[in-house]
């Protein structure tokens, strides 16, 4: 059977396919991480309703037989454009399609709903692209299962004293007392310390809108970015490539 649908969905990638259409993989909260082909969208009025980071009405018609959707109208939600002339929001909502493409185990539905809310907010000027930043990473953590209590060791159970340096379990995914990890502390590779902690617990179950309020000082703020990007990367098995190669660092740096 073949029928038309409607979804709300965020384009995360479009690429070449043939020589006059695109292949367009959407997070939706009701199918997940698919792909629709979008005919004639190479050149046609398609074209600019499929850029990545785009939220919006996606009408569809499903192939059941073949099992396939193709990409028929699109009613966006806004503009991305301030996106693309941000180096620093650019690669942020990189690192976000990134990270929503490769999540395992965890609930589109939220995800779709918190990654709408980080969108948005990166296109807002007066918002520290790098807070959205810390805070997706922190609540796509949680997602996945693996976002720690903070405040006792969630291997051995022991409360943590107020000034304690957090520790690292990357069998295990998560932070934990010292004894329990397998990472130096001394070089703070995945070391969390007490000001970190505090930040984290404060933010942990705050709306999106009122997590990226909670202001950083600058070295906090790139230290935080280092830790959080470390302790993704252990999760999802890989670096993401777009925080790679210290392109994104140095435009950190000089925002």
């Amino acid at each position: 059977m073949e029928r038309n649908i409607s979804i709300e969905g965020i384009v995360l990638t479009n690429r070449r396919w043939g020589e006059l259409h695109r292949k367009v993989t959407l997070l939706s909260p009701e199918l997940g991480v698919f792909d629709a082909v979008a005919y004639g969208a190479r050149k046609g009025k398609l074209a600019g309703g499929i850029e990545p980071c785009t939220i919006g009405t996606f009408y569809l018609y499903h192939n059941r037989a073949r099992s396939e959707y193709s990409l028929k109208d699109v009613q966006p939600i806004g503009s991305t454009g301030s996106l693309r002339e941000d180096i620093v929001r650019l690669y942020i909502a990189h690192a976000m399609v990134e990270m929503a493409l490769r999540m395992h185990g965890g609930d589109y539905g939220v995800l779709y709903r918190i990654m709408g809310s980080f969108i948005m907010l990166l296109q807002e000027p007066s918002i520290d692209p790098r807070l959205v930043l810390i805070q997706f990473i922190w609540k796509f953590i949680g997602i996945m299962g693996l976002q720690p209590d903070l405040r006792s060791c969630p291997i051995c159970f022991t409360s943590y004293d107020e000034s304690e340096i957090l520790s690292f379990n990357t069998g295990l995914h998560t932070a934990c007392c010292a004894q329990c990890g397998d990472v130096d502390t001394e070089g703070f590779e995945l070391a969390m310390g007490p000001g970190a902690r505090r930040y984290l617990l404060l933010t942990k179950g705050l709306e999106e809108s009122d997590s990226v309020s909670i202001e950083l000082s600058e070295t906090a703020t790139l230290r935080m970015i280092r830790y959080l990007m470390r302790y993704v990367t252990n999760i999802l098995g890989q670096p993401l490539s777009s925080l790679s190669g210290g392109v994104l660092m140095e435009a950190l740096h000089a925002n």
